[in-house]
């Protein structure tokens, strides 16, 4: 059984920083937020653009944290000092990792990649004590706190990566030293860091050439990316897809939330998603599931996707609203009026859709936009309400594909007020926007709206 406790005299080892006094003691968990430091901890005093961690180690060892890596010494309590405090927390996650025999699978990809970890995580979890990235804590700080997570009982570890610039998720790999990898698909995200759809798609191949020998490649056979991706890899591959070693026959919305999915080979399921799109993540972890032993996938699939933190069903006054308002990008979007337009409603109601900008977009937000307007068209969407820079580009491509009511609204309360206004019994509301137009605050102004 490899070590999870370890004592400061060894951090500082593993840093290559100086000894430091009561360097014995011994610790088995790190921090980097003073607000939920626990004793015992060993404190990361990291830094942002608008805070120094060096400012809070008082408050660090005053929480009961038993050391600290930071910048600089403080006489409250013993500190390993380093250069790069990021980059120390790195140095060891890395280092611990490395302790750990045990099957790690990176996973990324434009979208699907919390869903995706989820599902399989939870699928993995009858043979294996499994590990998973928390949220999305997924970028340069989020995984190593999740490696320095493993102990001896850890059987399994899910790695979500994400990455808005080339080389992150190459770096990512040589921390988590993935023996498995998948990529969900490749879209036009974060343009604005990587230029172009053929850049996206080389950086998320980062994580196939990242893979240790003898690793094992979940391939999306539906996305073009990933079949190049897999044409330059020499190990073990499984394809997921309509015509992959694991596929999709067939996925149809039976009732609001509910998805009736048959997949080869294991047959049919009925699962709580109100997404087409997210077959895929089921195809996924079906795929991990079965090449490692496992055998029942409904039960584990129907909690993962019950409890997902994405595409959420709430009930507000007389409206049924979709609430992905967590994030978005094209591909997520479309994806999300997909689903918009499968959803099985009597009557004809209203089918609206809020949609927020999708930023990061660079050069291509303009033409970007004007598709999501077209695919809210053909989707069927009856009332848009777009806000964002781009907003005039989504709903003038809307009006011209036919949407009967579209318009540009900024303030989050009045789209709430349009909705309340043009609502019926059995109207649909789907909301979603990128992280940074807080989409969720339309839903919340017409909680209030129909609390009253």
């Amino acid at each position: 059984m490899s070590k999870s406790t370890y004592t400061l005299a060894q951090l500082a080892q593993i840093l290559r920083a100086k000894p430091v006094a009561a360097g014995s003691t011994t610790f088995s968990r790190v921090s980097t937020d003073t607000r939920t430091i626990q004793p015992g901890d060993v404190f990361f005093a990291l830094s942002g653009e608008r805070f120094d961690g060096n400012e809070f180690l008082a408050a660090a060892f005053a929480g009961g944290a038993c050391g600290a890596v930071a910048r600089r010494d403080d006489p409250a309590g013993p500190c390993i000092v380093v250069d790069d405090v990021q980059r120390a927390l790195q140095q060891f996650a890395s280092y611990h990792r490395a302790e750990f025999g045990i099957p790690v699978l990176a996973l990324t990809g434009s979208c699907g990649k919390t869903t995706s970890k989820d599902m399989i995580a939870a699928v993995l979890a009858s043979r294996y004590n499994v590990l998973k990235t928390q949220g999305n804590f997924n970028n340069e700080i989020g995984c190593p706190l999740t490696l320095l997570k493993i102990e001896g009982s850890t059987g399994f570890a899910v790695i979500e990566m994400g990455a808005n610039h080339p080389g992150e998720i190459a770096r990512l790999c040589e921390l988590v030293l993935p023996t498995q990898a998948a990529v969900t698909l490749v879209a036009p995200a974060h343009l604005e860091g990587f230029g172009s759809i053929e850049n996206v798609a080389r950086a998320k191949g980062e994580i196939v050439r990242g893979l240790r020998r003898g690793g094992i490649f979940y391939v999306n056979a539906d996305d073009e990316w990933c079949v190049k991706m897999a044409a330059g890899y020499d190990g073990e591959k499984i394809f997921f897809g309509k015509k992959g070693d694991i596929s999709l026959e067939s996925c149809q919305i039976v009732a609001p939330g509910r998805a009736c999915v048959r997949i080869e080979p294991v047959g049919e399921m009925d699962l709580p998603l109100a997404c087409p799109a997210h077959a895929t993540n089921v195809l996924l972890a079906v795929a991990v599931g079965l090449r490692h032993g496992v055998t029942e996938f409904e039960g584990p699939l129907r909690e993962a996707a019950r409890g997902g933190s994405r595409f959420k069903i709430l009930d507000i006054g007389p409206l049924t609203v979709i609430d992905d308002s967590y994030n978005a990008n094209p591909a997520s979007v479309a994806a999300a009026l997909d689903a918009l337009e499968a959803w099985p409603a009597p009557n004809s109601p209203a089918r609206m859709a809020a949609l927020g900008e999708m930023l990061e977009l660079g050069e291509s937000a303009q033409r970007l936009h004007r598709e999501i307007g077209e695919r809210a068209a053909r989707a069927g969407v009856t009332h848009l309400f777009a806000r964002g820079p781009h907003a005039c580009d989504t709903i003038d491509a809307a009006k011209s594909g036919g949407v009967a009511h579209a318009e540009v609204i900024d303030n989050p309360n009045e789209i709430a007020a349009a909705v309340q206004r043009f609502a019926g019994p059995g109207g649909l509301l789907l909301v979603k926007g990128s992280r940074g137009m807080e989409m969720e605050r339309v839903i919340s102004a017409l909680r209030e709206l129909y609390a009253h």
